[in-house]
């Protein structure tokens, strides 16, 4: 395109400016906070997801320590009056579990441990059943975690 200016002189001129318009500035910003905001959201629900990771393993690690007191505990022999406190029939109390503690703020998260044992014995085979749960609050949400085993009489 051929521009003429003031002095009359010819001028080559592409039609376009120098620099951005202020909507192409306003879509930028916009593109770059949506990015920024979404990173953060993730890496927010990540940090959650971790969290209720890391207490799921300690109501994990809890329960398995209970059914392998429940497993170990001998003598084992109800046929012959021999059964361990831990083997004893019925709903045992609930007890206070440590399920995480912050190793900076020390803060604790507590969860309340159970225990059921039911008798599942057949003729001339004593078995019982036990159950463990683990019940806790995390973030202003319940959480539980439950495992069951069998012990067979040790005679």
């Amino acid at each position: 395109m051929v521009y003429h200016n003031s002095d009359n002189k010819s001028e080559l001129r592409t039609g376009f400016s120098d620099g951005f318009t202020m909507l192409e500035v306003i879509v930028a910003i916009a593109l770059v906070g949506i990015g920024i905001t979404s990173t953060v959201a993730a890496l927010t629900k990540l940090n959650a997801f971790a969290g209720a990771s890391r207490n799921a393993t300690g109501a994990y690690t809890a329960v398995v320590g209970e059914i392998d007191q429940i497993q170990s505990s001998s003598p084992f022999n109800p046929l012959a009056g021999q059964v361990p406190p831990a083997l004893t029939l019925g709903n045992h109390p609930a007890i206070a579990v440590q399920i995480y503690r912050d190793p900076v703020s020390g803060a604790v998260i507590w969860g309340a441990g159970t225990s059921t044992v039911t008798d599942i014995s057949t003729p001339g085979v004593a078995m019982y059943q036990a159950t463990v749960t683990v019940n806790y609050t995390y973030l202003n949400r319940p959480y539980s975690f439950s495992m069951n085993t069998i012990r067979a009489s040790d005679q």
